[in-house]
C-alpha cells in the first residue's frame, strides 16, 4: 500500500506497481502466470478463481497437470508449442475441468514475457458465451487480495504493461484535489486520446454514450468495484463495448485515490451476439429437423450424460430435451429391453471399429403407440477415454418396409410443397391408384387400401352428377392440371365425407405420360358448415322444416315439373284453430311444442317427393307435386292426402303432460305448368283456407268452385259409404252364367248400394270413391262373407249344389299382403266349397305385379279356388302372362259382344279369343249376350258359356231364375 500512499504522480514516470496489482486483482478477466521452465502456477487474479471454482492456494506453487483442469493434455502441450519470444497464442477454443467437475468451454490468449530473468506465460481465459452474472466479491476481499498483490508483484510494471496489451485493458487514476486524470496507454488507445496520458476531468468521459451515462455515474458514486458495461464513441466513428470497474483507494479512511480498470470487450460481444444468432439458427433448424438431434457422453457402460437433445425428443419418445439432461433414465425405461444389450453392444463395436453406430430398436412412450426408432451416430474418443457421441434418432416405423423408395418419395413430395394438402396420392397411367401417404393424425381421412387399383369413377362416390364426371374424366385424360374436384367417399367405418382432390400429370424424362400426383383434403367439417348455413338461410330454426324462402324456391321448380311433363300439383294451406287462444293461455313453449308435433304428423302423411313448410305462426303449407294429369283425379288425390292431414291432426296431443286437442283449417288449390304466379298461388290457397274456417274450422276447402262441389260429393258419398257398411247397407245381385243348352251353371255376384235418399247407386259411383278411401277393403271382405254363406246354402239343394259363384275382387284388395289369409280364412269359417269359388281379376290388377299374381293365385289355387280374367282383350292382353298366370277362364268383354254381327272387327277379336282360350286350355264366358244372334255366332265359334240379358239381367236373390 506505499506506493500508492505518496503525493500526485508525474505522467511520464513508470507505472506505479500499486496501480498493476490493482489492475491484475480487478482485471474482469482470468489472469494466470506461469514460470515457462517449469511450469509452475506463480499466481492467478480473483477473476480466474471466480471462473474456475479453484482457490489461489490450490494452484499457485502447483503444475497445471498436478491439479488436473486441463481435459486435453495431448492438445495444450501442442498448444505451448506454438508460443515462442515472438509468437503468441490468441483466442484459441479450450476445455477446462472446473472445480465442480464440470467442462468450461472457454477462449485461451497466452504470450511468453521476461521478468527478471524468468520466461513467464501469461494466460488470459474468458467464456464463450459469459454467463450473466456478477461478480460477488465483497470490499473486504478486494483490499486483501490488493495487499497479496502489493505484496508479491511490486516489480512486476512491465508485466502489467503487457498484461494491457494482451487483454485489450487500460485504466484512469484520479488523484483528489487534481485538475487532470491520468490514462494508462491502453486506456488512451482503447478511448482514442493517441498518445495522450492525462486529460481534464471529465474530457476523459468525453467518449461515454448519452445512453449508458446514468449507470456509469450510478457505478462512480458508489466506487465498490461492480463490473458494469458501457458503450464507448469511439472518435474514428466507430463504436466501442467497454466493460469496466471502478473503486476508491483508501489509507487511514482518506479516499487517496480513484481508479478504473477497463477493457474493450466489443470482440467479446460480437463473438457472444454471432453465438446468439448461431444458437438460434442451429435451435431452428433442429427444432425442424425430424427425429431428434443429439450430443452425449459415455464413460465405460455406467455413465451417460446428455449435453444436447432436440425439442423432437418430446415427439419422437414423450420426453423433453431437459428431462433427458437431466436423468437419461427417461430414455432407457422407454428403450424395449430386448433391444438394450444389443444397443449397448453396437456402440461398443462402433467405438472399436471407429465407425458410425446404427441401431434400431423399439421405444415404447407413455403414450401411444410403441415405435421403431433408427440412431445414427458418430463416435469422438476423448483424451480421458470417455466417447462424445454426435448424432440423431429417427422415428421409421412407417419407414421400414419403404427404404428402397426414399429417393423417389422425396422427389414426389417436394413437388406436392405448392399444394395444399392433408393426404397424397399418386395415380397410374391408366387412372388407377397406386399409393396414398398422408399424416397418421389423419388417418380417418385417408383412403383405405380397398380404393387402391381402382379408378375414380369406379368408387362408392355420390354427390357429383353424371355430367360432372364427364367432364373430370376429359379433364384428366387431356392430362391438365385440375383443382378442387369435390366428391363424397365412404370411410373406412362406412361413414360418408366430403373431400376436395387437386392433381397434376406426371411425366417421364422422355415427356412419356406416367399418371397423376395430387393432394386430397377432407372437407366434411366446411360442407357441413355449408350446410348449417344453408338450414339456417331456408328452413324454419322451430320445426326444421322448409321456410317461406324454400317453399317458394320448390314450388317454382313444381311449377317447371309440372309444365315438362303435363301433370297437376296442388297446394294444402293449413291453418291451426284456435291456436292463440293455447299460445296466450298456457303459453308460447306449449305452443312452440304444439307446432313441433304437427310438423311431425304433417310430414307422416306425405311423400318424399313433396313439401311440407311453416309460413311463420301457425301456419304450414303442404305442396304435393305429380298427382295426376286429369284435374278431377288430381283434386280427387289432393282432398284424399287433406283428409289424411285433418284425420292426423286431429289426434290428441301431449303437451307438457297434459292432453290437449287441435284442429286445423285446410285450403287447397291445385298448379299446373305456370298458369299462376307463385303468390297468386298461396293467396288461392289462403283463400280457400278462409273458406273452411267459415264453414266452421276443422274442415278443407278447394279453392275453385266446381272442383269444391266435387270434392264435397265425394266427401258425402264416402261419408254415406260408411254408414252403409255399418248398417248394411249394400246388398249382392246375382246374374246368372248358362251354358250352350242356356242351363244355367252358375253366378257372378254384383255388389248393390241401396242409397235410402238417392236409391240403387251404380258401382261405377261408389267404387272409385270406395277404393280412395280405403273402404273397399272392407266392402271386399263383406262382398266374399255373403258370396261364400250363399254357396254353403246352394250346397244343401241338391238342384243348386253345383253352381259357381264368381266375385269381382278390386285391385286394392287384391295386393293387401293379408289377402290370401283372409279367402282362406272365409273358406274355413263359413262351410264353402272352395272349388265353387271363382275370383274374377282384371288384366291391369295382373300387369302391375305378375310375380305377387302368380304367387297369391297359386296359393288359392292349390285349395280348388278357380281364377277368372275379367273383360279379356280391353288391357294389355299378352301371351307371355297368360302362360304364366294359373287362371281358368277368359270373359270376353262384352264391347266386342255387342258389335260383333256388325262389326267385322269385333268378330276377328271374339274368334281370336275363343281360338286363343282353346289353344291354352282355358273355358270362355262371353259378357253382354243380349240377342239369339249374337248367342249363335259365339256358339259356332266354340263358346260354350254366356252371360247377358239374354238370359237374365242382375237381380236380388230372391228374384234370381235357376231353371232351364
Amino acid at each position: 500500500m506505499t506506493l500508492l500512499a505518496s503525493g500526485n504522480a508525474n505522467p511520464g514516470e513508470a507505472v506505479p506497481e500499486a496501480v498493476f496489482r490493482a489492475m491484475f486483482a480487478w482485471m474482469p478477466e482470468a489472469l494466470m502466470v506461469v514460470r515457462w521452465d517449469d511450469g509452475v502456477v506463480l499466481d492467478v487474479n480473483p477473476s480466474w478463481q471466480l471462473l474456475t471454482g479453484y482457490s489461489r492456494d490450490e494452484v499457485v506453487g502447483r503444475c497445471p497437470s498436478d491439479v488436473g483442469f486441463w481435459t486435453h493434455a495431448a492438445g495444450m502441450r501442442e498448444l505451448a508449442a506454438g508460443l515462442g519470444p515472438d509468437k503468441a497464442v490468441q483466442d484459441v477454443p479450450v476445455a477446462l475441468r472446473l472445480r465442480d467437475g464440470g467442462v468450461g468451454q472457454l477462449v485461451l490468449t497466452a504470450s511468453l514475457v521476461q521478468v527478471a530473468g524468468d520466461t513467464l506465460a501469461l494466460c488470459c481465459l474468458r467464456r464463450v458465451a459469459p454467463q450473466a452474472q456478477a461478480l460477488p466479491e465483497a470490499r473486504d476481499a478486494q483490499d486483501r487480495v490488493l495487499e497479496d498483490a502489493n505484496a508479491q508483484l511490486e516489480h512486476q510494471v512491465e508485466l502489467y504493461r503487457l498484461t494491457e496489451s494482451v487483454a485489450n485493458v487500460g485504466y484512469w487514476l484520479y488523484y483528489p484535489g487534481d485538475s487532470e486524470v491520468y490514462m494508462s496507454a491502453g486506456y488512451a488507445n482503447a478511448a482514442g486520446f493517441g498518445d495522450r496520458r492525462s486529460a481534464p476531468i471529465g474530457d476523459h468521459l468525453r467518449g461515454l454514450s448519452p445512453e449508458d451515462r446514468a449507470v456509469f455515474d450510478a457505478a462512480a458514486q458508489a466506487m465498490d468495484g461492480r463490473t458494469i458495461e458501457y458503450r464507448w464513441n469511439h472518435p474514428d466513428g466507430h463504436v466501442l463495448w467497454v466493460r469496466s470497474r471502478m473503486y476508491r483507494q483508501m489509507e487511514q479512511g482518506v479516499v487517496r485515490a480513484h481508479i478504473g480498470v477497463l477493457q474493450e470487450v466489443s470482440a467479446e460481444k460480437a463473438a457472444i451476439k454471432a453465438a446468439r444468432d448461431q444458437l438460434t439458427f442451429i435451435q431452428k433448424i433442429t427444432g425442424r429437423a425430424p427425429g431428434m438431434l443429439f450430443e452425449f457422453q459415455t464413460w465405460g457402460e455406467d455413465r451417460l450424460e446428455f449435453h444436447f437433445a432436440s425439442a423432437g425428443a418430446h415427439d419422437l419418445m414423450g420426453v423433453t430435451p431437459e428431462m433427458l439432461r437431466s436423468d437419461v433414465n427417461h430414455l432407457f425405461r422407454r428403450i424395449d429391453r430386448s433391444d438394450m444389450q444389443r444397443l449397448i453392444g453396437d456402440a461398443i463395436a462402433s467405438v472399436r471399429a471407429g465407425t458410425l453406430w446404427q441401431s434400431e430398436f423399439l421405444m415404447r412412450p407413455l403414450q401411444g403407440e410403441p415405435r421403431w426408432l433408427l440412431i445414427n451416430a458418430a463416435p469422438d474418443v476423448q483424451p480421458d477415454d470417455s466417447v462424445l457421441w454426435f448424432g440423431a434418432i429417427t422415428d421409421i416405423t412407417s419407414q421400414k418396409e419403404a427404404l428402397d423408395r426414399l429417393q423417389e418419395s422425396e422427389a414426389r413430395f417436394r413437388s406436392l410443397t405448392e399444394l395444399s394438402s392433408d393426404w397424397y396420392w399418386e395415380q397410374d397411367a391408366g387412372f388407377r391408384f397406386v399409393r396414398f401417404d398422408g399424416s397418421p393424425k389423419n388417418a380417418s381421412a385417408l383412403p383405405t387400401q380397398d380404393y387402391l387399383g381402382k379408378t375414380p369413377w369406379e368408387f362408392d362416390a355420390r354427390g357429383v352428377s353424371e355430367e360432372a364426371w364427364s367432364r373430370h374424366r376429359a379433364q384428366i385424360e387431356a392430362h391438365e392440371v385440375f383443382h378442387d374436384f369435390e366428391t363424397q367417399r365412404r370411410r373406412a367405418d362406412g361413414s360418408w365425407m366430403w373431400i376436395t382432390l387437386n392433381g397434376a400429370p406426371m411425366f417421364d424424362a422422355l415427356g412419356e405420360f406416367k399418371g397423376y400426383r395430387g393432394t386430397g383434403r377432407d372437407i366434411s367439417a366446411r360442407k357441413q358448415a355449408e350446410a348449417e348455413i344453408e338450414r339456417l338461410a331456408f328452413f324454419d330454426a322451430l320445426t326444421g322444416l322448409p321456410n317461406r324462402r324454400m317453399l317458394m324456391d320448390r314450388l317454382k321448380q313444381a311449377m317447371d315439373y309440372s309444365a315438362r311433363h303435363i301433370t297437376h300439383g296442388a297446394l294444402l294451406f293449413i291453418d291451426l284453430d284456435n291456436f292463440k287462444i293455447l299460445n296466450d293461455t298456457l303459453g308460447h313453449h306449449i305452443g312452440d311444442e304444439l307446432l313441433k308435433q304437427v310438423s311431425q304428423r304433417l310430414l307422416s302423411c306425405v311423400r318424399s317427393v313433396d313439401t311440407v313448410a311453416r309460413l311463420g305462426g301457425d301456419e304450414f303449407v303442404v305442396m304435393l307435386e305429380d298427382i295426376g294429369e286429369v284435374p278431377s283425379d288430381a283434386a280427387a288425390l289432393a282432398e284424399a292426402i287433406g283428409r289424411k292431414v285433418l284425420v292426423a291432426l286431429n289426434q290428441e296431443y301431449v303437451l307438457g303432460g297434459q292432453r290437449h286437442h287441435s284442429s286445423p283449417s285446410i285450403g287447397i288449390t291445385l298448379l299446373f305448368q305456370h298458369l299462376h304466379t307463385l303468390d297468386e298461388l298461396l293467396k288461392r290457397a289462403d283463400l280457400a283456407m278462409y273458406q273452411a274456417k267459415g264453414a266452421g274450422r276443422n274442415t278443407l276447402r278447394f279453392f275453385d268452385p266446381e272442383m269444391q262441389a266435387a270434392a264435397t260429393a265425394r266427401a258425402g258419398m264416402e261419408k254415406d259409404l260408411r254408414i252403409a257398411l255399418q248398417n248394411d247397407g249394400f246388398a249382392l245381385y246375382y246374374q246368372p252364367v248358362v251354358d250352350a243348352q242356356s242351363r244355367v251353371t252358375g253366378v257372378e255376384a254384383l255388389l248393390r248400394w241401396l242409397h235410402p235418399q238417392r236409391g240403387l247407386i251404380s258401382p261405377a259411383q261408389f267404387i272409385p270413391v270406395a277404393e280412395q278411401s280405403g273402404l273397399i277393403l272392407e266392402l271386399g271382405h263383406w262382398v266374399l262373407e255373403v258370396a261364400c254363406a250363399q254357396l254353403v246354402a246352394w250346397s244343401a239343394q241338391p238342384a243348386t249344389s253345383d253352381l259357381t259363384m264368381a266375385v269381382n275382387v278390386s285391385a286394392r284388395q287384391f295386393r293387401h299382403p293379408d289377402f290370401c289369409s283372409q279367402v282362406l280364412g272365409l273358406l274355413k269359417s263359413t262351410g264353402a266349397n272352395p272349388h265353387r269359388l271363382k275370383l274374377e281379376l282384371t288384366e291391369s290388377l295382373l300387369l302391375s305385379d305378375v310375380e305377387d299374381a302368380v304367387q297369391k293365385m297359386g296359393e288359392l289355387r292349390a285349395v280348388g279356388v278357380g281364377f277368372s280374367l275379367d273383360d279379356f282383350g280391353t288391357g294389355y292382353s299378352s301371351l307371355s302372362y297368360l302362360k304364366r298366370l294359373p287362371l281358368d277362364q277368359l270373359k270376353i268383354d262384352q264391347s266386342f259382344v255387342r258389335d260383333v254381327l256388325i262389326d267385322p272387327n269385333d268378330a276377328a277379336i271374339a274368334r281370336t279369343i275363343l281360338t286363343l282360350a282353346h289353344s291354352l286350355d282355358l273355358g270362355v264366358v262371353a259378357e253382354g249376350v243380349e240377342s239369339e244372334g249374337q248367342r249363335q255366332f259365339l256358339l259356332q265359334n266354340g263358346c260354350k258359356s254366356f252371360q247377358g240379358y239374354l238370359f237374365g239381367r242382375p237381380v236380388p236373390l230372391d228374384q234370381l231364375q235357376l231353371g232351364g
